[in-house]
């Protein structure tokens, strides 16, 4: 299929065939990869050989040994172009050609980069970074993850809410909805957020949400407790808690819009959803049931 689509792409480089031919003969990605490549190598400045000249030069000293004339030039040419073309396809693939690894709910993955950065991803989390990695150590997430970077260049981790930047260090990140929370467990981190810079250290953390920051520090964590199977939280508004007993749990869960900003602290466990229920809610006096569906109503 790839020498297909590399002959499908020369013939319409070399316009033998249309836009709307092209777009019958490959796929909608393969169209869009076709079309950076083309106006890639418009910009550039290639100089070509004069084929002419160089066939009537071959061609007579081809003569003067009385061999008979073959189309070495054609041959030459079309391979010439295929590599060029395995060149574009091969530098594309590299600097803009993305991994993106994804979590289910109730589900951790450990991760180890290319320069041998450890990240493990909590459940329902996505976490996304080029093939060039190496080169520019930068990487997207949504979600919840904890990193252990190794030294060297500056490691940024960018978020919709914020990104967080080190050269090497223990941290844990979580970026859902409007929550935006950072604690470092070891080293140093630069937390910006709307442009406004914050520098953790070991032991700090910082949170944001509905136009607020809240800043703590605990020396005694060495990483955060899911990686134990267990969700901890500190002082965080009921809303929260109750997305991530979701994201554990794979189950609907209805409730009272007065208990959002509740304040919860404390634990639930990833492995027993009714153990899980009783520690959320018997803290803060709420009830909950089961109904015949699955679904969970907690009340006050």
């Amino acid at each position: 299929m790839k020498e297909t689509n590399d002959t499908y792409l020369s013939d319409w480089l070399a316009h033998k065939i249309t836009d709307e031919q092209l777009k019958q003969l490959v796929t909608e990605d393969d169209f869009i990869a076709f079309q950076k490549i083309k106006n890639t190598l418009k910009g550039q400045q290639i100089e070509h050989p004069d084929l002419d000249k160089n066939f009537n030069a071959i061609k007579q000293k081809m003569a003067s040994r009385k061999t008979k004339p073959t189309k070495v030039i054609s041959i030459w040419k079309y391979s010439a172009i295929a590599a060029c073309l395995i060149l574009c396809f091969g530098v594309y693939h590299f600097f803009i050609d993305s991994n993106t690894v994804l979590t289910d709910i109730g589900a951790n993955k450990v991760l180890v980069l290319s320069d041998n950065s450890k990240v493990v991803l909590n459940s329902k989390s996505k976490l996304c970074y080029t093939n060039y990695f190496n080169y520019k150590r930068t990487l997207q997430l949504e979600g919840e993850a904890f990193f252990e970077v190794q030294k060297g260049s500056s490691f940024t981790v960018q978020t919709p809410l914020g990104n967080v930047r080190v050269l090497g260090t223990k941290f844990n990140v979580i970026s859902f909805r409007d929550f935006f929370e950072v604690v470092c467990y070891e080293g140093k981190v630069e937390v910006t957020k709307n442009g406004k810079a914050t520098v953790l250290t070991h032991g700090e953390s910082i949170r944001f949400y509905d136009n607020t920051v809240e800043n703590w520090a605990d020396l005694t964590a060495k990483k955060p407790s899911w990686l134990m199977g267990e969700s901890s939280f500190r002082n965080v508004p009921m809303q929260y808690v109750i997305d991530q007993f979701r994201n554990q749990y794979h189950i609907t869960v209805s409730y009272p819009v007065s208990i959002e900003d509740v304040k919860f602290t404390g634990t639930f466990t990833h492995n027993n959803l009714d153990v899980a229920l009783r520690t959320i809610c018997i803290p803060l006096h709420l009830k909950y049931t089961k109904t015949g569906s699955g679904k969970i109503l907690i009340s006050e």
